[in-house]
């Protein structure tokens, strides 16, 4: 059983609206992110020299992109140019993405007023390209600059919002999303909120097959948050991996903490190793989505014939706090790691270690 103070936590989660309310430059939404500032998923690095080659790429991408390439990764190393966990700035970014302050972005904000917002980078776009995956590749970075000269601006001018995302998480949950590996019913939802866009902009939203989840990953931010500063509260309210470590902290307060990361188990690509978890999209596994839901999402479990039986049945929520309104009631969401359980993990895309190969699979990986 939970305590009472996590109990509190949770309740609060439960009261929390999330909305997405706006798409702008995320230095537009963030008032308080530094000048020169790249920001990374999951807690800081115990070394810049031990940075992943696939988050090095990103941070590369991201230096070009915003005119600040010419000293490249040594500005980082002398700290002329900041690289610090994103979801210190109340962001979330997607596996090895790197974001920075001109790149468009979502807003989703606490209708009920529990929390301050929570933005995500627009998606960047199919496997192929996606700096998301690690690769040093031109494609992606051109993609992005597209979403930072017209694209995003017309997202922003066709968003019928604001949109409440709860509703449409339940309905895609019941229509075989886990809302992490698989978001096909949300991104449907999500487009039908949008009116009026150009060609250019359907045509990203067309190739952009996971534009969704992103904005889902902003959500699980906003009601975790609310269940934040409850002292003595054991309920994960940040989660995250480097490709290093596995980072979270919780509502009763004392910053990061961390374990090694472990790497996503599943199908790959012959001849590939998977880079440890990676990602800020461990916020929806940390609600209780993504591995925990993989029951509700049949086509996503099938491909990963080797999964824990336990991972498709209602004890994956063995580690979670309690029911949801807006949910089946064998949904439990609140990650209490002090709770018994069978088994827990990190619904992932898998990315190539070495940067080259960019998306090898899809997998779980376990709680470290």
């Amino acid at each position: 059983m939970s305590t009472a103070a996590t109990l509190r936590s949770h309740a609060a989660l439960c009261a929390a609206q999330p909305q997405l309310t706006r798409i702008a430059p995320l230095g537009t939404l963030v008032a308080d992110l530094p000048a020169r500032t790249l920001v990374h998923a999951g807690p800081p690095f115990a070394s810049l020299g031990d940075v992943p080659l696939p988050v090095r790429n990103a941070a590369a991408a991201a230096l070009e992109f915003e005119g600040w390439s010419e000293a490249g990764w040594a500005a980082i190393a002398a700290q002329e140019i900041h690289f610090a966990p994103a979801q210190d700035f109340g962001i979330v970014t997607p596996l090895a993405f790197v974001a920075s302050p001109s790149m468009f972005g979502v807003e989703v904000i606490d209708a009920a007023g529990k929390t301050p917002a929570k933005v995500s980078p627009l998606n960047d776009g199919p496997p192929a390209i996606a700096l998301r995956f690690g690769t040093a590749n031109a494609e992606g970075l051109a993609l992005v600059e597209s979403l930072a000269n017209g694209i995003g601006d017309d997202l922003a001018s066709g968003l019928r919002g604001p949109v409440p995302l709860l509703p449409l998480m339940a309905d895609a949950l019941a229509n075989g999303d886990d809302l992490h590996g698989n978001v096909a019913a949300m991104q449907t939802a999500i487009r039908a909120r949008f009116t009026g866009l150009s060609p250019r902009s359907e045509a990203y939203l067309d190739a952009a097959g996971q534009f969704a989840l992103n904005i889902v990953m902003a959500a699980a931010a906003v009601m975790l948050a609310a269940g934040d500063g409850v002292e003595d509260s054991a309920m994960v309210v940040t989660c995250g991996g480097n490709g290093r470590d596995v980072g979270w902290k919780l509502a009763g307060g004392g910053g990061w903490r961390t374990a090694p990361a472990q790497r996503p188990e599943g199908p790959h690509a012959e001849g590939t190793v998977p880079l440890p978890a990676i990602g800020d999209s461990a916020v929806i596994d940390a609600l209780g989505f993504g591995a925990a839901a993989l029951r509700f999402a049949p086509a996503l479990s099938a491909n990963l014939p080797d999964l824990p039986p336990a991972f498709l049945t209602a004890a994956a929520h063995d580690a979670y706090i309690g029911p949801h309104p807006a949910f089946p009631a064998d949904v439990a969401l609140g990650l209490d790691l002090t709770r018994a359980r069978k088994v827990l993990g990190i619904m992932l895309g898998m990315v190539e270690e070495t940067g080259t190969r960019g998306l090898i699979g899809r997998g779980v990986a376990p709680w470290p």
